[in-house]
């Protein structure tokens, strides 16, 4: 009989096991929707728009602008200058070093090309006084200038390099205001 009591006794708890785990869950479902808030309700995309107001937002603009004027003040933006510098061109009597002269426009055109590529940020022109043309460097305002500047031309290959009086080009920086 001691199997059989055992095996009545093993049923009644399996029962009373199994009936506590079911009578326990709807109770502790319950408890989890009472202590979880409450969703927010999703609007669809047509009920939004027919509650959205945009003066709200207007008004949300004006009030940070009125809040913060002092920092605004402050935190100005790059002031944009009321006048400019331009260049000014103005042809004025004055000296340029020539470097070569020939009868023959194409030689003429070379030796300026040659002189571009050693003498770069120098002005460098063609003149012609029929029947020749001529070479000449940069935009000198006093034969001073174009001395200091001469032995550079020799020592780079013009030995016949020399300095002659000429129409240059002065450009000055202008300062001009610009009105709005």
């Amino acid at each position: 009989m001691t199997t059989k009591v055992q095996l009545f006794v093993g049923i009644i708890l399996l029962m009373v096991l199994t009936v506590g785990c079911t009578s326990s869950k709807p109770f502790q479902s319950e408890e989890k929707e009472k202590n979880e808030q409450p969703k927010e309700k999703k609007l669809l995309l047509s009920e939004y728009e027919e509650t959205l107001d945009p003066v709200e937002f207007d008004r949300e603009i004006e009030f940070v602008q009125k809040v913060r004027p002092e920092e605004q003040k402050q935190k100005s933006p790059l002031e944009i200058p009321k006048d400019s510098l331009i260049i000014r061109e103005e042809i004025v009597q004055g000296f340029r070093i020539q470097i070569f002269s020939s009868s023959n426009v194409d030689e003429t055109a070379l030796m300026k090309n040659l002189a571009l590529e050693k003498f770069v940020g120098d002005s460098i022109y063609i003149v012609y006084d029929a029947p020749v043309y001529k070479v000449r460097v940069g935009d000198f305002v006093n034969r001073y200038d174009a001395n200091q500047r001469l032995q550079e031309f020799v020592e780079k290959g013009y030995r016949d390099a020399w300095i002659v009086p000429d129409r240059i080009i002065q450009r000055k920086l202008v300062r001009v205001s610009i009105s709005k």
